[in-house]
């Protein structure tokens, strides 16, 4: 499963703030108006939104993409390193 990464900027919608989905995830998911997606979160500036209401299944996905993520910062200190 690759991983993609991109930056949202925080738009003010009434008296809440609120993010834009990235169109490749919207797409992929099929999201459309209405949907329910999950959403959990930490304090520590962690946002993790799914659809699947297995646990099981996402915390798989969430290892992977913590595999992927570890990848990239070891990619990034070799080529620090090189430099």
């Amino acid at each position: 499963m690759p991983v993609f990464e991109s930056s949202r900027k925080v738009q003010v919608s009434g008296s809440s703030l609120a993010l834009t989905l990235p169109a490749m995830f919207v797409k992929a998911c099929e999201i459309e108006k209405g949907s329910v997606i999950n959403v959990l979160y930490g304090l520590d500036g962690v946002l993790v939104l799914f659809q699947s209401e297995d646990f099981e299944t996402v915390g798989e996905y969430l290892i992977e993409i913590i595999d992927k993520i570890e990848e990239k910062v070891k990619s990034k200190n070799v080529r620090a390193n090189k430099e």
